[in-house]
């Protein structure tokens, strides 16, 4: 079983409220109806196989510094720190009102998407594991990615139809945004061109976006 499988299990079973007790998880709000055509240019849904449709996980593991990830557990609303190679807690930190993804920028801060509470959150490894801040994005943001080449976060929002482009580090902020296909559940980027692939699943369709200026 890989690390990610072992650590994505220890998650599960390091709360203590059994899994009955605790609230379900929280996801996509229903899109609305289309009032702005999206950009980019939309293609047939499967036809990019790198972008796939979001699966309700209850534990979503993100890659963290060195030998170390961060598992957000969704129903426990929480975000943990895990060694790798002991699959020892390092830290736990609460993760807003209703968690659904998690990113990491590969360094030293990690990005919570909290679908409930209409926002991202920051956390930093450093020196132990602890949130630092808390940035509005309302609509209920969902699908999340990270661009390392141009340190740009990405976060679909599904009450609006929209996605975000956000500057990332310690404290990220808006850069533009863009409309979207119906219900954008999912978000990823090509890390060589910067291309941005959205998800419009209700739509049946993947929106490709060219990759931003600067």
């Amino acid at each position: 079983m890989s690390a990610i499988s072992l650590l994505a299990l220890a998650a599960a079973g390091c709360g203590s409220a059994s899994p009955e007790e605790l609230p379900p998880a929280a996801g996509p709000a229903r899109s609305p109806a289309l009032e702005t055509a999206p950009a980019g240019r939309l293609l047939p849904l499967g036809s990019i196989p790198a972008v796939t449709v979001a699966d309700g996980a209850t534990a979503t593991v993100a890659a963290a510094r060195g030998r170390a990830f961060v598992v957000l557990s969704t129903r426990e609303r929480v975000v943990e720190l895990f060694d790798t190679r002991t699959l020892r807690r390092l830290g736990r930190a609460p993760a807003g009102v209703g968690p659904t993804r998690v990113v990491s920028d590969g360094g030293g801060t990690v990005y919570v998407v909290d679908t409930a509470g209409d926002a991202l959150l920051v956390y930093r490894l450093r020196p132990k594991l602890e949130p630092i801040r808390r940035y509005a994005l309302l609509g209920a943001p969902y699908g999340v990615a990270f661009d390392p080449r141009r340190r740009r976060l990405w976060v679909t929002l599904t009450r609006t139809n929209e996605v975000v482009e956000l500057a990332a580090g310690t404290r990220p902020h808006e850069l533009a945004r863009f409309p979207t296909p119906r219900q954008p559940d999912t978000v990823a980027v090509e890390p060589r061109t910067g291309r941005v692939f959205v998800t419009g699943s209700a739509d049946g369709v993947v929106q490709r976006l060219a990759a931003p200026r600067g």
